[in-house]
């Protein structure tokens, strides 16, 4: 138990660590291998026992993983690869990390107790915002936070992660697990932690972050007065959301910008009707592997002289990452990985004890993440590690509560 919560610290604040020293960066990565080789260890110790550790949906995205690893390596077979086999590997991994370390981490923590974590959970959670609220009073008077950009007519701050993206993200885990502990301990929804943390998150200034947690502090308000979410209120935050983030998403895809983004989206799918029904093949398009072995493509498809985009600024390569799936992958890769997704949502609600409250803030992290990927890379980025950590331990959580109940 101990392990995984300072591995869970350590995946929070990694961008942090890696704004300090760019080693730290690779934390991520050595969780994720590190929970694969204890979940093999495990395994082997569990069917040992008899103890059934795989269920139908494990076993069905399996096979989708399976086929989704088929149709990423078959352009590389047949048409001739233009990285070598170990970046291909390691740009098909970044692709399918969410799935590794959730499964992989059902198997190690089947038999934790977190219970004892909450409480000091909840005092880092109420330090973190304390400490940037501070940092950000300060910083008015003295300057001592460099702004990153400008949006909604103020400066934007990282607060020392390297980028306001990831910063967010950690605010909104915060503020989901404060939410999940009030509801599991049938305690007042802490409002004033939620009202402090959306003052952070516009100080970060990503609208789509901004968007999302409007909709969840919307939500939360109604939750305690209702038994069921019926359908139409999906709609209207989903139409609140697209509503606000509206500009900042045509900005981006919109045929008149050229900023690396748009133009990494808008040419994928002309690569994918190229390569129709598959893409041009791992580590050829939008993908650290295409960045760090200049892809060809960027020529044929006249991009490299975009700015970000230039064998000798390659710095937005990895800017966007539907343009890399769609681009790779092709259209068929697209519809697995989406298959993934589901797969993956139905799997994290199934194995979930509670209400449908708790089911949805156990599954909103992995939800959140879906929602920005088409604006941001947090899937194929470290912060997906976090992220699929802070569902597992709440999906741990569901379950011990449950049990306790029920004895």
């Amino acid at each position: 138990m101990m392990i995984f919560m300072i591995l869970f610290l350590f995946a929070i604040f990694s961008s942090l660590l890696e704004s300090i020293n760019p080693i730290l960066g690779y934390v991520d990565e050595v969780i994720v291998f590190g929970f694969v080789f204890a979940a093999l260890v495990k395994l082997l110790f569990l069917e040992k026992k008899q103890v059934r550790s795989f269920d139908g949906w494990a076993i069905l995205t399996l096979l989708l993983s399976a086929c989704f690893c088929l149709i990423a390596f078959i352009p590389n077979l047949f048409q001739g690869a233009h990285t070598t086999i170990f970046m291909q590997a390691y740009t098909f991994f970044g692709m399918i990390k969410f799935l590794i370390l959730f499964y992989c981490g059902r198997i190690l923590i089947q038999t934790t107790n977190f219970t004892s974590t909450i409480p000091w959970v909840k005092r880092i959670a109420w330090m973190f915002t304390w400490i940037c609220l501070a940092v950000y009073a300060v910083n008015l008077v003295f300057p001592i936070m460099a702004g990153f950009d400008v949006r909604f007519g103020m400066s934007t701050y990282a607060y020392g992660f390297g980028h306001p993206a990831p910063f967010s993200m950690v605010v909104i885990l915060f503020t989901v697990l404060m939410v999940f502990f009030s509801l599991i301990q049938k305690t007042r929804i802490p409002y004033l932690y939620l009202l402090l943390n959306l003052f952070l998150i516009f100080t970060a200034g990503r609208s789509t972050a901004i968007g999302i947690y409007i909709c969840l502090s919307l939500l939360l308000l109604i939750l305690p007065y209702i038994k069921r979410l019926p359908i139409y209120i999906y709609m209207i935050l989903g139409g609140f959301l697209a509503w606000f983030s509206w500009d900042r998403i045509a900005n981006q895809f919109g045929s008149e910008n050229t900023e690396a983004r748009g133009v990494l989206l808008r040419t994928s799918i002309d690569i994918a009707k190229e390569h129709l029904p598959f893409g041009a093949g791992l580590g050829m398009f939008g993908s650290n592997a295409s960045r760090v072995h200049y892809s060809p493509l960027y020529f044929k498809y006249h991009i490299s002289n975009v700015w970000g985009l230039s064998s000798i600024n390659p710095a937005f390569i990895t800017d966007s990452y539907w343009a890399m799936i769609i681009g790779e992958t092709g259209l068929i890769g697209v519809i697995m990985l989406i298959c993934l997704f589901i797969t993956t949502l139905i799997a994290i609600l199934r194995a979930t004890n509670g209400d449908f409250k708790i089911k949805l803030m156990v599954a909103f992290p992995f939800v959140y993440a879906l929602c920005t990927s088409p604006v941001d890379t947090l899937l194929v980025s470290g912060s997906i590690v976090s992220i699929m950590m802070a569902v597992l331990y709440m999906m741990r959580l569901s379950k011990e509560i449950t049990k306790k109940e029920t004895e």
